[in-house]
């Protein structure tokens, strides 16, 4: 995210998105650095999660996180 976006944010008191559960696909493109249209497909694909609340598609921020590595998958580990 650019500065001065970043500042506006900050200005209205708006969490960081690390805290936030899930964000519009605008913003995670601008956090993530990919397209707003590779995020959809990823969404469609099933790489990241998202929910439909009120008409509005919104990206988890888990999923971001863990498709970035930043993130501990939630998937379960199989001891053998």
């Amino acid at each position: 995210m650019n500065q001065i976006a970043a500042q506006s944010v900050t200005e209205r008191g708006a969490l960081p998105i690390r805290d936030r559960v899930a964000v519009t696909a605008e913003l995670a493109s601008q956090f993530t650095g990919i397209s707003r249209t590779r995020i959809y497909e990823l969404l469609r694909d099933g790489a990241i999660e998202g929910k439909v609340v009120r008409g509005r598609r919104l990206v988890l921020v888990d999923s971001l996180l863990r498709l970035l590595g930043e993130a501990p998958s939630t998937k379960r580990e199989v001891s053998g």
